[in-house]
């Protein structure tokens, strides 16, 4: 499930974001789903929790938002 791979480079880029504002927890990720990017939306929110394990998103939500268009945008971080 290639959902996963995507969900782990996510969270990548999400901590090194969050570790450069000094945040200690991402309480949420808000992203913006392109209708025509090839990510299957409920894979990648079954996958969430699973890859979040162990990183500053433990039990983060994951919201996302279904867009036209071919990108996958990272479009928000909430952090303490």
């Amino acid at each position: 499930m290639h959902e996963a791979k995507l969900c782990l480079s996510l969270l990548r880029i999400a901590e090194e974001s969050a570790r450069q504002g000094h945040a200690r927890r991402i309480l949420a990720l808000r992203l913006e789903v392109g209708s025509l990017c090839g990510v299957v939306p409920e894979a990648l929110a079954a996958a969430f929790p699973v890859c979040a394990r162990g990183t500053l998103a433990e039990d983060a939500a994951l919201e996302l938002r279904r867009v036209p268009g071919r990108e996958l945008v990272l479009r928000d971080l909430e952090v303490i």
